[in-house]
């Protein structure tokens, strides 16, 4: 890896760090951005979240903060210490070109958002939003830049052999 890829997987990878504060502020009680009487742990259990996701929340502990540092430190790995092992390479690499689909996602939440759909808009502040889609955009970045100088080559293809 290069140093511009890993600065590319460091700048990428600290964009979650701003959503990764939020929602732990937010799960040891925090309020700022939040709507009166909005609470995270009830909206989980208002979707269906299980029931540990719950108990961790009401313990100060967000598991997409969780998600998002976890993801962060996959990229790092697979930038600086992929093994050279086959399976526990395609174990890492597996899970980081999955979470390159962070990047759609962030964009199309970010479309959303700026079409504003008026049923978020109650429960969090504006700046809210962008912290989110820089996180999930970030993460998503990180990882493709990590993954790709480990992305499979057809026979050939290093040397320009056709």
């Amino acid at each position: 890896m290069t140093r511009h890829q890993l600065r590319t997987v460091t700048l990428a990878g600290s964009l979650a760090l701003p959503y990764v504060a939020m929602k732990t502020y937010w799960a040891a009680g925090g309020r700022a951005g939040l709507a009166d009487g909005f609470s995270l742990a009830d909206e989980f259990r208002r979707n269906g979240g299980p029931a540990a996701l719950i108990r961790l929340e009401h313990h100060g502990v967000d598991f997409t903060a969780v998600l998002a540092l976890t993801g962060v430190a996959l990229a790092f790995v697979v930038a600086r210490h992929l093994p050279q092992n086959p399976l526990l390479r395609r174990l890492l690499l597996a899970p980081a070109w999955a979470g390159t689909l962070l990047i759609p996602y962030g964009l199309l939440t970010a479309l959303l958002g700026a079409l504003g759909t008026g049923a978020e808009d109650a429960r969090i502040t504006g700046w809210i939003l962008p912290a989110g889609v820089a996180a999930f955009v970030g993460i998503g970045t990180a990882l493709a830049a990590a993954a790709w100088p480990h992305r499979p080559l057809r026979r050939g293809a290093r040397t320009g052999a056709h």
